[in-house]
């Protein structure tokens, strides 16, 4: 095999294996939220210990004192085969009693695999930054530059990569689908990967890399903002569209940055860039209102500068002389990349639960920062140089880059996920109106999964006029990254309004039915921190029935804390301030407060009558989904507008259950 071809696969390797890293390490987002719910603590240690053990996982391939591409070729193998099964795990559970078996399964299963994953990538690295090539100096000075570009080239092109498969399905991930659209996109990455590491298993890493580290705060930031498509399109305010063309130029710039015999893009500029470029999308964004239409193409365009910038920093970090491999170091770095992608990812999220001193968004800015400090120093001892394929790589990525203008290829229902039929109980029409509210939680269920299609089959059976949904994920690590907003509003028809309530990949949404009602004057209540630990909203409209009255709907999700009762009146009298009950009025949502508690009460005295007490149970509780315990979830309304019916559906895609309910119209 020829140096250029050795290095055209090691490239290939490189990509399809952070392609699929990628994916697991936004599948560990819906994994963690199991411990999340036994506590922040237990979360954090879980994680921590989960994206430690890759080291261990590395010690035992260079057991006998180097990385080789047979190696290698049985760390792809183990990967792609836990990678199978892990899909083997997914889809719909026909049966609840299994359930709680199979998500425990699924649970070890997910977070070993994605340990897994990370110390291949360290071990493919290892080896393409150590493949030297012939006639290099002892020091290696003349192959540093060359070895470190090509492993930014692979990393970069393979988080390109998974972002275009994101935007090919919908945002919501093939780990947690069915049929074609979960088994297609694995055996496709999973056949590529092995080919790849074939074609190499002769290769032997005869020197050794420092400054690996950096793929892991690399790694965070690809996976949480430049390749996350719903976190561009959330952040930025514009159409999903916007974000697939996005992706598809930054694939050819970083393809054309990383190809340049003389880069136009220096390491300082680019390192300048790169942290401005987080800065701007985490702390220059209105939280509450966005940022007008200008400023959010201006963000769309640091978004797809991103990734090259990104890539040329990276480069930078990665260009040192080679020295000798050292056994101890590959451990230490594979145990670093580890825990270089996971802390930015866990503690940005933790600020949801327990507020940080600072503002969130400098997680991110921080771990940047980093990454480029890294690379302005390493930058200073050996210039990067060229490396064969470039030419290659650009026309590879091009490739990409035109698959990423086709998404939603792969958007509808797998197999044994079609919409059921609507029930005719619930149709609406001009005397009647039917509204439904449901905490769909980022979208992972208490196995927990992401069910993106079981929610739709849900929502096209109940055929409700008008939706309110709350925790709704738009890019979110912790949900998976899936833009919930965009795919529910597709795949049922609905035209949909959402506004942050958290940051500006986290709220609430209303949906309605634009065949059957009209939606005017849609504002946004922002309520009180109070004791937190989140910023809450609330989203109000206006919806006029074809042939009916209008009606003021409003949805809001106040503070969870059981002994935040104080901070939750406050946000109520918030609430009302700025939508005064003074007409036709519907209020729903998780309101964190149970039957007979001060909440409830200061709603029914301002004359609202909850229709789960009128005309359903009042017995049946909505949380957790599964053996729920609590009764949070209410529908309201105003005395003009009587119940007819009311009931709590046993369903099970989020960890709270829908209620839905139909009002007669003055």
């Amino acid at each position: 095999m020829t140096t250029a071809s050795r290095d055209r696969s090691l490239l290939w390797l490189l990509a399809l294996v952070t392609a699929l890293t990628a994916e697991l390490v936004r599948a560990s987002g819906p994994l963690l939220d199991r411990a999340f719910a036994a506590g922040v603590t237990t979360a954090a240690v879980t994680a921590l210990v989960a994206y430690a053990l890759p080291g261990a996982v590395v010690a035992a391939f260079v057991a006998r004192g180097r990385v080789t591409g047979r190696s290698v070729l049985v760390a792809v193998s183990l990967l792609v085969t836990a990678r199978l099964g892990l899909q083997a795990l997914a889809g719909p559970v026909a049966e609840r009693a299994v359930a709680p078996t199979l998500g425990t399964v699924r649970y070890y299963v997910g977070l070993g695999t994605v340990a897994l994953a990370l110390a291949v990538l360290v071990l493919v690295a290892v080896l393409a930054a150590g493949a030297r090539s012939p006639g290099t100096s002892d020091d290696g000075a003349d192959d540093g530059g060359a070895r470190g570009l090509l492993v930014a080239r692979g990393v970069t092109l393979g988080l390109l990569g998974a972002a275009a498969v994101s935007l090919l399905l919908g945002t919501w991930d093939a780990v947690w689908r069915d049929g074609l659209a979960g088994w297609l996109p694995a055996v496709l990455l999973g056949a590529g990967s092995l080919a790849a590491a074939w074609a190499v298993r002769g290769t032997g890493a005869t020197a050794g890399v420092r400054g690996l580290w950096v793929l892991g705060p690399f790694l965070a930031l690809g996976v949480q903002v430049w390749a996350n498509p719903a976190f561009v399109a959330a952040t930025t305010g514009l159409p999903p569209v916007a974000a697939t063309v996005g992706v598809a130029v930054a694939a050819l710039l970083a393809g054309a940055a990383l190809s340049m015999h003389r880069p136009a893009v220096r390491p300082l500029t680019a390192a300048a860039v790169f942290v401005v470029g987080v800065w701007a999308l985490f702390l220059t964004v209105p939280r509450v209102e966005g940022p007008p239409l200008p400023w959010a193409w201006g963000l769309l365009v640091v978004a797809t500068l991103l990734p090259a910038v990104g890539a040329r920093a990276l480069a930078g970090a990665l260009t040192r002389p080679l020295r000798p491999f050292v056994r101890w170091r590959t451990i230490v770095t594979g145990t670093a990349v580890g825990l270089g992608t996971a802390l930015p990812l866990l503690v940005y999220q933790l600020d949801f639960d327990v507020p940080l001193p600072f503002p969130v968004g400098l997680v991110p800015v921080v771990t940047a920062f980093a990454l480029v400090l890294a690379g302005v120093v390493a930058a200073r001892r050996l210039a990067p140089r060229r490396v064969p394929g470039g030419a290659a790589l650009t026309g590879t990525v091009a490739g990409l880059a035109a698959a990423a203008l086709v998404p939603g290829l792969v958007t509808g229902t797998s197999s044994g996920e079609a919409p059921g039929p609507a029930p005719t109980s619930w149709a609406g029409g001009a005397d009647r109106l039917t509204v439904m509210t449901w905490n769909v939680h980022y979208g992972v269920s208490s196995d927990p999964s992401v069910r993106l299609g079981e929610m739709v089959e849900v929502l096209h059976g109940v055929d409700a006029d008008v939706v309110a949904l709350q925790e709704v994920s738009r890019g979110w690590v912790l949900g998976g990254g899936a833009d919930m907003l965009t795919h529910l509003a597709d795949a049922t028809g609905m035209e949909a309004a959402w506004v942050p309530a958290a940051d500006r990949r986290f709220g609430n949404a209303l949906m309605w039915d634009p065949d059957r009602v009209e939606a005017a004057d849609v504002d946004r209540v922002e309520l009180l921190f109070g004791d937190g630990p989140q910023d809450r909203s609330a989203l109000a409209a206006t919806v006029t029935p074809v042939g009916g009255e209008p009606v003021r709907v409003v949805t809001t999700h106040l503070q969870h804390r059981e002994e935040n009762t104080a901070t939750r009146l406050d946000q109520l009298d918030a609430l009302f301030e700025a939508e005064p009950v003074d007409g036709p009025t519907v209020l729903l949502g998780d309101l964190n407060a149970e039957p007979g508690w001060p909440e409830i009460t200061a709603i029914t005295d301002r004359g609202m009558v909850s229709g789960q007490d009128a005309v359903g149970d009042p017995a049946t509780l909505t949380s957790p989904a599964v053996v729920p315990r609590h009764r949070v979830d209410w529908v309201f309304a105003t005395p003009d507008l009587p119940f007819t019916a009311v009931e709590v559906l046993d369903v099970v895609p989020s960890d709270h259950r829908p209620v839905v309910a139909t009002l007669e119209l003055p």
